[in-house]
């Protein structure tokens, strides 16, 4: 588990880093934006040091990790409310495609089984990337700034499903494959969500 301790160590430095900075944004630019954005950080991280610890103290994956579940649950609800306080200047009205895409994307962490083995958490993880991605895509349809953004919150949760996709076919964790390339680019992606929203607020 060499690498995977690597990557996982890697993962908390990164977004621990990415919620200092947020909360310096939050502070200058008095926007909750930011605030939430430092959450998200935050829970990512701790959900990610509780499995880091865990390998490094008792030397094997844990059996039952609902810790760091929850933990990356809570992290995704953040970033629902991030994107529900973007959206909060308008109402969102029924958008099929909208509706497609987040039919589509609930779906696959239901038949993966994300965040499991509880259906309960599987269920809630779904429920609310379906939100996150109905807004993203109804946002994107229509016209006004913070689009990138939009693109960017689809690009983050596309990774963490091929994450989980990817993980049913890896077996080996002690050298980089295509697992820690996924989980290495959803750590930056998940940290550019801090410059996006920068830009975002410099242009209103």
């Amino acid at each position: 588990m060499n690498f995977e301790l690597i990557d996982n160590c890697f993962q908390v430095a990164v977004l621990f880093c990415a919620a200092l900075a947020a909360i310096a944004a939050a502070l200058r630019h008095k926007d909750r934006r930011f605030l939430i954005l430092a959450l998200f950080f935050i829970c990512v991280s701790m959900g990610t040091l509780y499995w880091v610890l865990h390998i490094f103290i008792f030397g094997n994956v844990p059996q039952v990790f609902y810790v760091s579940e929850f933990s990356w649950l809570a992290a995704y609800l953040f970033l629902l409310s991030f994107q529900m306080v973007r959206t909060d200047r308008v109402r969102p009205l029924f958008s099929l495609p909208s509706l497609a895409c987040a039919l589509l994307t609930a779906a696959v962490v239901l038949a993966f089984r994300m965040f499991g083995p509880s259906y309960f958490v599987s269920a809630a993880f779904a429920g609310v990337v379906f939100a996150i991605v109905y807004l993203a895509v109804w946002r994107l349809r229509r016209k006004g700034d913070g689009r990138l953004i939009d693109c960017w919150l689809l690009l983050c949760v596309g990774l963490q499903l091929l994450l989980y996709v990817v993980s049913v076919f890896m077996q080996d964790y002690t050298r980089f494959n295509l697992y820690f390339a996924v989980d290495i680019t959803l750590t930056f992606s998940f940290a550019a969500l801090l410059p996006l929203a920068l830009r975002e607020v410099a242009g209103e």
